[in-house]
């Protein structure tokens, strides 16, 4: 997004989603809601750098409809903190262009 302030562009931070997967187990620890990263648009290099630092070594893109892809998986070896064995955690990042749109249905129950 680009956002003019008094005739000067602006270019917003890079907002990401992230999902967190037990690879080992085979199940979905976490997800974040999408948020506001540090990075500006443009700076997708350093951000990818940054979230290898975190999570570890990039193992695929993160693909959308034909094959776009819209952000990356990476994969460590972290240890649960109950019983110290190791697992695969893999995180997936998706980058997004905006907050999600929400939409609320209220199924409301009648009184008798």
């Amino acid at each position: 997004m680009v956002f003019y302030s008094k005739g000067v562009m602006k270019v917003s931070n890079i907002l990401i989603q992230e999902s967190w997967i037990d690879k080992t187990q085979g199940l979905r620890s976490g997800d974040t809601e999408v948020y506001e990263t540090y990075f500006e648009e443009g700076e997708e290099g350093k951000l990818f750098r940054h979230l290898q630092k975190e999570y570890g070594k990039c193992v695929s893109k993160v693909y959308i409809g034909d094959n776009v892809p819209i952000g990356w998986v990476f994969e460590k070896k972290e240890h649960y903190t109950d019983t110290g064995e190791p697992y695969t955690l893999e995180t997936w990042v998706t980058l997004h262009k905006q907050q999600p749109e929400k939409t609320i249905k209220h199924y409301y129950h009648e009184l008798s």
